[in-house]
């Protein structure tokens, strides 16, 4: 058939993904993420802002799971230490900047800033040198 057979099933195929295709559905779940990203965000803001210092080992780096401004969106597993106490573990996904990329990966430790009224609230002091 050719051009014209390949024509006709690309046609085909269009039709096929249209009957489930709901950008509705997309715009939706794009506007949870992005809510849940903004939310993220404030809590590092508090936590930069009135946070208790600590340090974190970084235990896993996932997959960029978007950006913003160019910057990867990375879901992080640390073991979080404040004032000598017990490792807990956090799990973030957060904005890193493309120029800390290198410091993120297993066993790295870095400096954290821990919101007093909630632990699981953590900010990476990017600027900071090991507390």
């Amino acid at each position: 058939m050719g051009f014209l057979g390949d024509v006709h099933r690309l046609k085909k195929q269009a039709k096929e993904i249209d009957k489930t295709w709901d950008p509705g559905a997309q715009s939706r779940e794009a506007i949870d993420k992005m809510r849940a990203l903004n939310e993220s965000m404030e809590q590092a803001t508090q936590a930069m802002t009135d946070g208790v210092p600590g340090t974190a080992q970084v235990v896993t780096v996932g997959a960029a799971a978007g950006a913003v401004n160019m910057n990867p969106i990375l879901p992080i597993d640390l073991l979080v230490t404040q004032g000598g106490g017990m490792p807990r573990p956090v799990s973030l996904q957060l904005v890193v900047p493309i120029a800390q990329l290198a410091r993120l990966f297993p066993g790295a430790t870095l400096p954290v800033l821990v919101s007093p009224s909630d632990p699981n609230v953590v900010a990476i002091a990017w600027d900071a040198s090991v507390f």
